[in-house]
């Protein structure tokens, strides 16, 4: 054999060109270099076991006589002995990461999870990605040693609180934690076990309120670079003056929840950001004028302004409320003007409970100092309710001002646009997404709107042309008419 393959990382690289395994040909490749000598042996079985997509593998590697395979999944049907054991830990010793929890039954999940080992179970793993139910409770309270990334789909809250806490003692390197809900609420959820760790980097919980020790504690990571968190109304209020601003130095991309638009207001004022290049924040309730202002004055002040490349300000529609198209706010130039101290944005998506009334040379102006700008919405879900929007030739001018303009959602003004336009030829097409709003059409336009926007858009073998799609444009007069016009642009484009 040549010396060079004696080199493990060597046979590493090599053996990786089998992974990740394309159905079960690559697997027995794998397999069948690991029996070719005792050279080959335990790097191709890292490889084949580096990474586990579902339990299955766990029982299937020991002997027959020790599990039963069902439909939908292995059980081991007795106790294993050392020797078992040994042959099972043997393998997982090599895991470095597991995607989901399916492939064995609960019971030999538990049961696994009690191994008799007197170190870790799974000493290598790296990376977890699990629904929590009853048969991931034990999994968290085992030692992990080596984990970095965890996340969770949550499907129950029971002992999850204390899984985690015991999970901050025995994975003290963890760098990467989202928790996800999945219809189950977490407003009482407690984050503190998140204090004990030093190295985090990511943090995505969506559905749980931070308490401000947490929040303190995570401002002073220098490492981390993620954080989105659901903001209680009485968060900012508990901030003292002592830790006052909250510096978060490397953080880039940061998203919140809140009710109402007022306490991300409240926490943006005591914040400092040095490097936030995607910001996001969500609401439930339709903000004020004055929450609006104050929004974009504490953006300001924050650094959000210089920094920022990313803006995301979205309302979110709550099935079961009644929303009205009358008595609104407007959405006039005179709110979106302070949105142009933002220095270099490359993307911005507004989408508020307001009515939008802006001309096509007002929104031009808008976007005419982000020459780098690629992404452009306002209100994507909730609609301009107005007759206007930007006409074609005023779309023209937008792709000509941000040439790298690659979606767009706006309402579309296509009145008296019905003779179909010369060849349109765009210096760098770039367009490939256009979302129509709720854009009024006759059936003498479609012919022309139809040509138009074949031109400036880029070909595409998916669907890259939507209209009418938020559900509060469609509780408008008459828009099943528009939509069936604006269908049939569709099909052209």
């Amino acid at each position: 054999m040549h010396p060079a393959l004696q080199i493990q990382e060597i046979l590493l690289n090599i053996f990786g060109h089998c992974f990740p395994p394309s159905g079960w040909e690559a697997t027995a490749d794998l397999a069948a270099l690991a029996r070719t000598c005792h050279a080959f042996k335990d790097p191709a079985l890292d490889v084949l076991w580096e990474e586990l997509f579902d339990l299955s593998p766990l029982a299937r590697c020991l002997p027959e006589a020790c599990y039963q395979e069902s439909t939908k999944c292995y059980s081991l049907h007795r106790k294993l002995t050392q020797s078992e054991w040994d042959i099972l830990q043997s393998y997982t010793r090599r895991i470095r990461s597991i995607r989901t929890l399916f492939g064995i039954d609960r019971q030999t999940a538990q049961r696994l999870w009690r191994a008799p080992t007197p170190s870790s179970f799974f000493p290598s793993l790296r990376h977890l990605h699990i629904e929590y139910s009853r048969r991931a409770v034990h999994l968290l309270l085992m030692p992990l040693p080596s984990l970095v990334s965890l996340t969770v789909i949550v499907h129950s809250l029971r002992l999850l609180e204390d899984s985690l806490k015991s999970l901050s003692q025995t994975s003290p390197s963890l760098c990467k934690l989202l928790l996800q809900p999945h219809r189950v609420n977490m407003d009482h959820f407690d984050p503190a076990f998140m204090c004990q760790w030093r190295h985090l980097r990511n943090v995505v919980c969506s559905g749980i309120f931070l308490d401000v020790t947490t929040l303190v504690h995570l401002s002073r990571m220098s490492a981390l670079t993620q954080l989105e968190f659901k903001l209680r109304s009485t968060l900012p209020d508990q901030i003292s003056p002592y830790d006052s601003p909250l510096v978060f130095s490397h953080l880039e991309i940061f998203t919140l929840h809140s009710e109402f638009l007022g306490p991300i207001v409240h926490l943006l004022s005591q914040t400092q950001f040095l490097a936030v290049e995607h910001f996001r924040a969500t609401i439930e309730c339709r903000p004020s004028r004055q929450d609006l202002s104050s929004f974009l004055a504490s953006a300001q002040t924050s650094g959000l302004c210089h920094t920022a490349q990313q803006l995301s300000l979205c309302q979110e529609y709550i099935p079961g409320r009644t929303y009205a198209h009358t008595e609104r706010p407007v959405l006039g130039f005179q709110y979106l003007q302070p949105f142009m101290a933002f220095i270099d944005l490359r993307g911005i998506n507004l989408d508020i409970e307001w009515n939008v009334n802006l001309t096509e040379s007002e929104l031009l102006t808008f976007v005419s100092g982000w020459p780098h700008l690629q992404t452009f919405y306002i209100n994507e879900e909730w609609g301009w309710n107005t007759i206007g929007g930007i006409t074609p030739n005023g779309l023209v001018q937008l792709l000509q001002i941000c040439p790298l303009l690659k979606t767009i959602g706006l309402a579309v003004d296509t009145r008296g646009y019905t003779t179909i336009p010369p060849s349109i030829t765009l210096t760098s097409p770039s367009l490939e997404l256009m979302d129509v709003l709720d854009s009024f059409i006759e059936e003498e336009s479609v012919p022309a709107i139809t040509a138009f926007f074949t031109d400036i858009m880029l070909p595409s073998p998916s669907k890259n042309f939507s209209f009418w799609e938020g559900r509060v444009m469609r509780t408008s007069q008459n828009w099943e008419e528009y939509w069936g016009r604006w269908w049939g642009v569709s099909e052209s484009v």
